[in-house]
């Protein structure tokens, strides 16, 4: 399929690039630990897309002045648009996961990756539906660290955007927000518009030695249209963790401001050369 034109793409370039400061870290690693992952399928299209595109993002930061940190982050998204429905499935799927571990007295771990699904142009005739089903798995895991001045957060995001081609309106949305940190608490926000159908939200929450949430989303999309309609569907997630000693020295908070600076730079020069 046609990628998206450049002005559009340009939207989902505003990432900066990866940074890794330190992430050689033995097998046996302890201390504290955030993971998070994201999965979602959407299928079942009523009509297919006329164009597709796919864009996906990960950054890392790990950085250590008395300890050990590492971070890692991978994101997937594809869309598969089928014109033979005997032969094959029109879908989409996005993955994301981040991890952060550290050990020590002071030291920034953080990991993000966002994974994003466009359809663009689904041709809708007069007083004709439009529909398809979604699932999103999301699962966050935190590792609490014996020591009360290492902290721990994980988080899950997930949306979809339905958007009138002719008005660029935003028709109806889905998004899906989850967090857990290193004290078990579990935070959910979920906010839709009525066209999506949603079956009950799911979620189990262990506490042990590793505290985990599991979620799963599912449910049907679907909207009659009175008149003829051109329709962008953007599927769009991410998932980032934190590991941080409390409060970061001077020299520490110096570093990071330094790297984020770099960091910005680059990200300008590259939206200019684009």
């Amino acid at each position: 399929m046609n990628i998206a034109p450049k002005a559009t793409v340009k939207f989902f370039l505003v990432a900066t690039p990866v940074i890794a400061l330190l992430s050689s870290v033995s097998p046996g690693f302890a201390g504290t630990l955030a993971q998070a992952e994201a999965n979602t399928l959407i299928s079942d299209f009523s009509q297919v897309p006329t164009n597709t595109s796919t864009f996906t993002d990960t950054q890392t930061t790990a950085l250590a002045i008395r300890g050990i940190t590492l971070a890692e982050a991978n994101a997937n998204a594809n869309f598969n648009v089928c014109l033979e429905p005997e032969n094959c499935l029109t879908l989409t799927e996005n993955s994301s996961q981040a991890k952060a571990q550290g050990e020590g007295q002071e030291y920034l771990g953080l990991a993000y990756s966002e994974a994003v699904g466009i359809g663009y142009q689904f041709k809708i005739a007069e007083n004709q539906e439009f529909s398809f089903k979604f699932s999103s798995f999301l699962n966050l895991e935190v590792l609490p660290s014996l020591f009360s001045k290492e902290s721990a957060q994980a988080e899950n995001y997930i949306a979809f955007y339905l958007f009138d081609d002719l008005t660029n309106n935003l028709l109806d949305f889905l998004s899906l927000n989850s967090s857990l940190n290193s004290s078990n608490q579990l935070n959910l926000s979920l906010e839709n518009s009525q066209g999506f159908q949603l079956s009950p939200l799911t979620t189990t929450n262990a506490q042990g030695n590793q505290v985990s949430a599991n979620i799963v989303l599912s449910g049907l999309y679907s909207r009659e249209f009175s008149q003829s309609q051109s329709l962008t569907l953007i599927t769009y997630q991410n998932s980032k963790t934190l590991v941080k000693s409390p409060e970061p020295s001077t020299s520490l908070s110096l570093l990071i401001m330094g790297i984020l600076g770099i960091a910005l730079s680059l990200k300008k020069k590259n939206i200019l050369s684009n």
